[in-house]
């Protein structure tokens, strides 16, 4: 039995993982250091409006729905494939998952709650800021690589199942 389907949501979860993969990426290379050039006050006030309005996008629906879907796809995948292709399958949300979402809610979103919390006026705010952004970073560093690699182990799942003809 052949089936589509499962080939072209191995490259929209590869494309997705990839776009916020990317949008990590920009973060850590550039608008971070940017922002960390900036003085102090000004770059913490830019990141905290960043936060603030990041969280009603696209961008964090994907990072809360790719691991959903890739879950229940991996799931699926189990009754439905066999040999490598379901391998990469399940490794994608193995990845995803401890390398973005939780990264996110419990590295990332607790420093950004806690740089909110701050007055960007005040001497103990502007130390944090510097701490802030190298630890921030470092770990955004982890979540554009675990999404990239996740893009990756779906373009090859995609391949594998073409080449086993498991579609």
């Amino acid at each position: 039995m052949t089936y589509e389907w499962p080939l072209y949501f191995c490259l929209f979860l590869a494309l997705w993982s990839a776009v916020v993969g990317g949008v990590f990426s920009a973060f850590s290379e550039f608008i971070m250091s940017g922002l960390l050039r900036t003085e102090p006050a000004g770059g913490m006030e830019a990141m905290q409006q960043i936060n603030r309005t990041v969280i009603k996008t696209q961008f964090v629906a994907g990072i809360m729905t790719i691991p959903v879907f890739s879950i229940a796809f991996g799931v699926y995948s189990i009754f439905v494939f066999s040999g490598p292709a379901l391998v990469v399958m399940i490794l994608a949300p193995t990845v995803f998952v401890p390398s973005v979402l939780l990264m996110t809610m419990f590295g990332n979103v607790p420093m950004n709650n806690k740089l909110d919390s701050l007055d960007y006026k005040t001497a103990d705010s502007l130390a944090y800021w510097q701490e802030y952004g190298r630890v921030w970073t470092r770990l955004n560093h982890l979540r554009s690589l675990g999404s990239i690699l996740t893009a990756g182990l779906y373009i090859i799942a995609a391949v594998t199942l073409i080449a086993s003809d498991q579609v």
